[in-house]
Formats: C-alpha cells, structure tokens, sequence
C-alpha cells in the first residue's frame, strides 16, 4: 500500500478520508481493514499516518523506520514535493477531476491527523518540517514500545542487509538492484501529468461551454420543435 494504489481509485482514497476523520476505532480499523486487504506492506502514505492502528490490527507486522542521514534533506525533499500539493496552482489546476480532488483533501487529513497525535502546526513550513521529522519518528518509537514491539532503524544508504536480517529472509544476489523509487525527477514529472491532467480537464470544460453558447440554441430550437411534433 502507498499513495499510489491510492490516487487513481477513487473508491480508496474515499476510505482513507472516511479513516482519516472517524474517530471510533473500531468502526475506523473497519474501514483500515478493508483498504489495506490484499497487499502484504505498507510504505509511505497514507499508511504512516495510521501507524499506531496499523500496529494493532496487524501485531506480527515487522516495523521500519526509515531514517533520513540529515534532518535537512527531509524537510527540502518535502517541501519541494509533497507541499506542491498544498497550492492553490495545483487545487485550482485539478479541481475538476474527483481523483485529484480526492488527493488534496487526503493531504490535508493527514496533516489533520499529525497535527493531533505529534503536536505540530497545520501551515507547515521549513521549520516545522525539521520539527515534524523528530516528533514522528519518536511518536512511532513510543507507539511500539508501547505494544513491546521491535522496531529497525534504517537507511537505504544501508542496503538489503538489515532489512533482511530483520525479517528473516535471506539477502538477494548482487545482481538484484536495490529498489529505487520518489525520486526527485519521478516526483517532477508526476507533477507535471497531475496538472497536465486538470488543465485538460479545464479544456474540455472551455470546450464544452463554448460548444454550448454557439451552438446550443439552434440545438435546442430543433429539439423543442421534435418534441413538440412527437408530442402531438
């Protein structure tokens, strides 16, 4: 599960929404349970924000946490991608398509939601970014103490050793890649195909309404004429 089995199903991003703002939790693991049905891991959103959730409703679930080498390069990786999402130019460019404008109104339940359980401040910036990086890792920590649950520290500097020792399987041959995803550029050009997408979606819309005023009243002449004959 990642943001990207997210977006373009509108039915899940509806649960995580509905996740997102219920606050029974059993009525919320309910919904948990059904979007994450069918997939073995979870990295990235929406999954992080549930990570306490995530924890009870799957306890032999192995934990990560991925680190960063420098707090700095988390809060300028952010803020050069996922904040892109926060701005009107991306809001009012995909407005129209209800994927996207299910997207953003994930984004902001989940910031909802960090700023409930890490204390932090909705109008995030560079400086509450860097805050935000040591209050969630320490949050995570705590949530697995709590439930006496072992928890990997780890880089991708580090490799498949560490992670494979922790789940127990063995490391693949070199010639294995490393998985590499969300990099700078991927996070680029998926920028440009989602505002791509709105604007053509405003096209068409300029398309339609143009049709509409030019045409439309000869249109509606024949077709109030057709209905008048039928009807008689």
């Amino acid at each position: 599960m990642h943001m990207t089995r997210t977006v373009p199903w509108p039915e899940r991003s509806q649960m995580v929404i509905d996740a997102l703002y219920e606050q029974d939790k059993e009525k919320r693991h309910k919904i948990l349970y059904r979007l994450f049905a069918g997939f073995a891991s979870q990295s990235d959103l929406p999954g992080i924000a549930f990570a306490d959730d995530l924890m009870d409703m799957f306890p032999d679930a192995k934990i990560i946490l991925n680190q960063r080498q420098d707090v700095h390069s988390f809060a300028k990786s952010v803020a050069g991608s996922l904040m892109f999402f926060h701005t009107w130019s991306y809001i009012l460019s995909t407005i129209l398509l209800k994927p996207h404008r299910l997207h953003w109104k994930m984004h902001f339940g989940i910031y909802r939601i960090f700023n409930q359980k890490l204390g932090t401040d909705l109008d995030w910036n560079y400086n509450t970014l860097v805050d935000l990086y040591g209050k969630y890792n320490e949050w995570v920590k705590e949530e697995a103490r709590k439930r006496n649950r072992p928890v990997l520290e780890w880089q991708p500097h580090e490799g498949w050793e560490p992670i494979c020792k922790f789940l127990g399987k063995p490391v693949p041959p070199p010639e294995v890649p490393f998985p590499h995803k969300n990099d700078r550029k991927e996070m680029q050009r998926l920028k440009v195909i989602m505002v791509a997408h709105g604007l053509l979606a405003w096209a068409g819309l300029g398309a339609a309404v143009y049709a509409g005023v030019k045409y439309g009243p000869k249109y509606l002449g024949e077709l109030r004429q057709f209905v008048i004959d039928w009807v008689r």
